[in-house]
């Protein structure tokens, strides 16, 4: 079960850092201010949530 979340941590948080590339220099131009505040924000927490997951791997070794 382990190995579970350790793969799912670690592809969240490519998922994240890919999210918040693209947001950053993708997106900049294309939305609004409010918008692109929203898809940051949106990106932070998957982050979170990936690094919830390799905590959850780490501490159930």
């Amino acid at each position: 079960m382990d190995r579970l979340f350790l793969t799912l941590g670690a592809v969240s948080a490519l998922v994240a850092v890919g999210a918040g590339a693209f947001g950053a220099h993708g997106l900049r131009d294309r939305l609004a201010p409010d918008l692109l505040a929203t898809f940051e924000t949106a990106a932070r927490y998957q982050m979170y949530h990936a690094l919830a997951l390799l905590a959850v791997a780490w501490a159930t070794t």
